[in-house]
Parts: structure tokens; sequence; C-alpha cells
């Protein structure tokens, strides 16, 4: 009889117990103050995946083929028999792609660097440039001496052959 009391206590207690309420709903803030804005999406950082569309133009992946091959008998024991079946081949093993044909975007760590190889701005330093455009001035101001210089010389042979004894013709011969 004990044991049935304190079995039915122990259920008229575990009947009394309230479940957790539920939480009140949060009230609406005040006119004015606005909920955090969401964090925006960060660039990868270094060491993250590439996504499918930009692994292709970083690196080539390797280049695989099937074979269907019919039966045959082995070349190294003439009792044994294969029977038909696909062999595959790697082609080309993969490789980093040195001629992208597209802009690609490399994730650099928090900054990202957008590689165009068809746009390559301004390869030279200035001081270089300046360089080369005074090595063309030079290079044109001789061309113009030379050419004078040519000038002047093909005046003075012309001088020299006018100055120059013309030989006399040789004597002619009477005839009897």
């Amino acid at each position: 009889m004990k044991t049935k009391a304190i079995a039915l206590c122990t259920v008229l207690l575990l009947a009394g117990c309230d479940t957790v309420p539920p939480p009140k709903a949060c009230p609406a803030p005040p006119i004015g103050m606005q909920p955090p804005p969401v964090a925006e999406p960060q660039p990868p950082l270094a060491g993250t995946q590439l996504d499918p569309y930009n692994v292709e133009k970083v690196r080539v992946g390797e280049s695989l083929k099937a074979y269907p091959v019919g039966r045959y008998i082995d070349p190294t024991d003439p009792n044994v028999l294969h029977e038909a079946h696909t062999i595959y081949r790697r082609e080309a093993g993969a490789a980093w792609n040195l001629n992208p044909n597209a802009p690609t975007v490399v994730p650099l760590g928090p900054v990202l660097a957008v590689a165009d190889p068809a746009r390559v701005p301004n390869p030279l330093p200035a001081e270089l440039e300046q360089k080369i455009a005074e090595q063309n001035q030079l290079m044109a101001a001789l061309i113009e001496q030379n050419e004078a210089l040519a000038g002047e010389l093909a005046k003075l042979n012309k001088e020299i052959a006018e100055l120059r004894p013309k030989p006399a013709a040789p004597p002619k011969e009477a005839t009897p």
C-alpha cells in the first residue's frame, strides 16, 4: 500500500509540473530606432577555395579520355581472354593557365585584384618614358644632321669633279 501511495504521489507531482512558457514576443522598437544593418558579404580571403567558374581561368584541369576496347587475348598470356571494357587514359595533366582569355578575379586576402591581360596600364615608369622621348629627339636631330652632311658631301664631290682636268681626247690617226 505504501508503494502505491508513493507511485500515486509521484504521478500527481509530475502531472502538476508546468512546461516552460513560450518566450514573449519582443516589443517593436521605438520609432526612429532601426535594427543594426546586416553585415555585407566579405570577399574571399586567402586560402579559400575558388568557385568552379574561376578555377578554370586560373588552372586547367587534367584531360581524360575513354577508349572502348573489344574482346582480346592477353599478349603476355595466350590462355587469358579479356572481355570488352573501357580503358581510361589521362591525356594531359593539370597545369596553370598562363593565357587566360578573360579577366580573372584572384583572391589576395581582403583585397581583390583583377588581372586582365588585354589591358596593361602603362607598363613603363614615367622616368623611362621620358628617357625614351629624349632619345627619340636626339635620333631625329642626328638624322637631320646626317642628311645635311650627305648633301654637303655630294656638293663637294661635284666641285672636285669639276676642278679635275678633263682627259684630252686621243689624237686621231690619219688615214692614207
